[in-house]
C-alpha cells in the first residue's frame, strides 16, 4: 500500500512536471509569436510612413521645382507667363496647376490665364502647404497647394489629391494610414475633413523634415489578433507540438551559433568598419588632389581585420551597401566641417561593386555626400570594382545616369587585371582608369607589363580619360609614369592608408596650391 502511494505521488508530479512544461513552452510560443506580432506590425507601419513620406516629399519636390521655375516671373503680365505656367502643368510630374498671387489676390492661372480672385496666405500651415477639400472647378476633388513666396506675391502649386490618396492607398495594408496638414487631414478615401483626426489603438506618426505635413497610422488590439492568426497560425501549431517536447529542444535552439553574415551586421551596427584614406597626388607637381577611402574593420577581440578576409562576404550577403554608405558619412561628418581646410577640387573616392547597382540608395548618399561640401565643393569619385560582374541593365544605367548629373565621376578600378574592364568602358560613362599596382610593380624590371602599362596609357589618351596609377613604390615607377603623362599617382611612395584623424594632420601643411612643402613630402616618402 505505502508503494502504491509512493508510485502514484511519482505518477502525478510527473505528469504536473510534463503539464509545467507543457505550459511553459506553450506561454513562450505565445510571447515569442505575440512579440514577434507586435514588432512586425510596427516595424511595417514605419516602414510604410516612411515610404509615404518619401513619396509625398518628392511630390512637393516636383511642385517646389514648378514654383521655382516660374518665382522669377512674379509680377509680370499674365499673358507673358501664362505659357510658362502650362508648361510645368504639362511637363512637371504631379503638379495640377500653377497660380500667381499679387498681394491677397490670384490674377493668374495656368488654367485659365488672367484671373481675379482673393485667397487667403493665413491658412497656409508655416506659410507653406493647404490641404483643401476642393477647389471651384473642382469642388469634391482634394488638392494640397504649395506655396513660395516671393516679392510682391507668392506662387501657388497644386497636386492633385488623386495622387495623395492612391499613395495613401498604395502605403495602407492592414491599417489605414492618414495626411495631415495642420487641422486638416486626408484618408484613403480622398475626402479631407478638419480637426484633430480620431485614432484608436497604438499610434505611429512621422513628419517631414522639408514640408508641413505629418503621416499618422495606428494599429488596434484587434488588428493584432487579426494578424498573427492570419500569418501565425502555422507557428502556433508548432508551438503546440513543442510544448509535448522538453524544454532543452527550445534552450538548444535558442543557443545556437551566430552566422558570419549576423556578425558583419553586429558589426555595422557597433559602427566597426572604419575608413582609412591614402592620398593621391598630381603627377605633375606632386601636389595633394585627392584620396581613395578604404574600408577597415576595427574588431574589439581580433583587432584590425583586413578588407579581403570580410568584403567579399559583405559583397554577397548585400551588407556592403548600408556599409559604404557608413563609410560615407563618417567621412562626410568629419571633413564637412572643415571643407574649407581642402585644396580646391579635392576628391573622395569609393569602392562600389555590383550589389550598388541594383537600387539607388547610391544616389540619395551621394547627394548627401555632394551637399555636404557645398562651402567647398569636392569631386566624388565612385570606383568599379570587379570582384563581381556589373552587368548593365535599366537599373544601371538610370543610376549612372542619375550619378553623372550629380557629378559624380566613374572610375574603373585596377584596370587590366579583370575580364570585365573593356565590357565596362562599352557600356558606362567612364572617367577615369586606376591601373592595377601589380602593372605599375613591375615598372623598370618587366619589359611585358611596362608595354601593357604604355597601352593602357595610349587606350586612356585615345578615349580622353583620366589616368591614376596604383601601388606607386619607387621613385623610378613614379618618374617613368610622369614621363608617359600619367595623371595621378597613389602608393606608399607618397603615403600609406592613414586613419581620418592622422590624415587630417596633413591638412595644416598643405599651401594654397595643395602642395606639401618638401620636407614633409621627403617625410611621407
Amino acid at each position: 500500500m505505502p508503494f502504491r502511494r509512493f508510485k502514484l505521488r511519482q505518477q502525478l508530479m510527473r505528469g504536473v512536471l510534463s503539464c509545467l512544461a507543457f505550459l511553459v513552452i506553450l506561454l513562450l510560443g505565445a510571447s515569442i509569436i505575440g512579440w514577434q506580432t507586435t514588432s512586425d506590425m510596427s516595424t511595417d507601419a514605419n516602414a510604410r510612413l516612411h515610404q509615404a513620406r518619401d513619396k509625398f516629399d518628392r511630390m512637393l519636390d516636383n511642385a517646389h521645382q514648378a514654383a521655382m521655375a516660374v518665382k522669377p516671373e512674379l509680377g509680370k503680365s499674365c499673358n507673358d507667363v501664362a505659357l510658362l505656367l502650362r508648361h510645368q502643368v504639362a511637363t512637371v510630374p504631379d503638379v495640377r496647376s500653377v497660380n500667381l498671387t499679387r498681394g491677397n489676390r490670384i490674377y493668374c492661372t495656368s488654367l485659365f490665364g488672367n484671373f481675379d480672385k482673393d485667397y487667403d496666405p493665413s491658412g497656409y500651415v508655416q506659410g507653406q502647404l493647404d490641404l483643401a477639400p476642393g477647389n471651384s472647378l473642382t469642388p469634391d476633388r482634394a488638392l494640397i497647394v504649395y506655396r513660395v513666396q516671393g516679392e510682391g506675391g507668392s506662387v501657388l502649386v497644386g497636386v492633385d489629391g488623386y495622387y495623395l490618396a492612391n499613395t495613401l492607398q498604395l502605403m495602407s495594408r492592414e491599417v489605414p494610414m492618414i495626411l495631415q496638414v495642420g487641422q486638416r487631414w486626408m484618408g484613403t478615401n480622398g475626402h479631407v475633413s478638419d480637426g484633430e483626426p480620431s485614432i484608436e489603438g497604438k499610434r505611429f506618426d512621422i513628419a517631414s523634415q522639408h514640408y508641413a505635413y505629418r503621416l499618422n497610422s495606428s494599429i488596434t488590439p484587434q488588428q493584432y489578433w487579426q494578424h498573427a492568426w492570419n500569418y501565425s497560425n502555422g507557428s502556433m501549431a508548432l508551438y503546440l507540438l513543442l510544448a509535448l517536447l522538453a524544454a532543452g529542444v527550445a534552450f538548444w535552439a535558442l543557443g545556437r551559433p551566430v552566422s558570419p553574415e549576423q556578425e558583419l551586421a553586429r558589426a555595422l551596427a557597433k559602427e566597426e568598419f572604419i575608413p582609412y584614406l591614402q592620398p593621391v597626388v598630381k603627377a605633375i607637381d606632386g601636389g595633394y588632389t585627392g584620396c581613395e577611402v578604404l574600408m577597415r574593420w576595427q574588431h574589439p577581440q581580433q583587432g584590425m581585420i583586413p578588407p579581403d578576409r570580410f568584403i567579399p562576404m559583405a559583397e554577397a550577403s548585400g551588407l556592403i551597401i548600408p556599409m559604404t554608405s557608413a563609410l560615407m558619412r563618417q567621412v562626410r561628418e568629419r571633413f564637412a566641417p572643415k571643407v574649407k581646410a581642402l585644396p580646391v577640387g579635392f576628391h573622395f573616392g569609393f569602392n562600389i561593386c555590383a550589389r550598388h547597382c541594383q537600387d539607388l540608395s547610391l544616389v540619395e548618399d551621394c547627394r548627401a555626400f555632394l551637399k555636404a561640401f557645398a562651402a567647398n565643393p569636392v569631386k566624388l569619385v565612385l570606383e568599379l570594382t570587379e570582384r563581381e560582374l556589373i552587368e548593365s541593365t535599366p537599373m544601371t544605367d538610370r543610376l549612372f545616369a542619375e550619378l553623372h548629373d550629380l557629378g559624380v565621376f566613374i572610375a574603373i578600378d585596377d584596370f587590366g587585371t579583370g575580364h570585365s574592364s573593356l565590357t565596362y568602358l562599352q557600356k558606362f560613362q567612364v572617367d577615369f582608369l586606376k591601373i592595377d599596382q601589380s602593372f605599375v610593380g613591375m615598372i623598370g624590371s618587366d619589359a611585358l607589363s611596362s608595354h601593357i602599362v604604355d597601352n593602357v596609357i595610349d587606350l586612356a589618351t585615345r578615349l580622353g580619360l583620366m589616368l591614376v596609377a596604383e601601388g606607386v613604390e619607387t621613385q623610378l615607377q613614379a618618374d617613368y609614369l610622369r614621363a608617359h603623362k600619367v595623371d595621378f599617382l597613389q602608393g606608399y611612395l607618397f603615403s600609406r592608408p592613414l586613419p581620418m584623424a592622422e590624415f587630417e594632420r596633413l591638412f595644416p601643411t598643405l599651401d594654397k596650391s595643395g602642395s606639401l612643402p618638401s620636407e614633409i613630402s621627403a617625410q611621407q616618402a
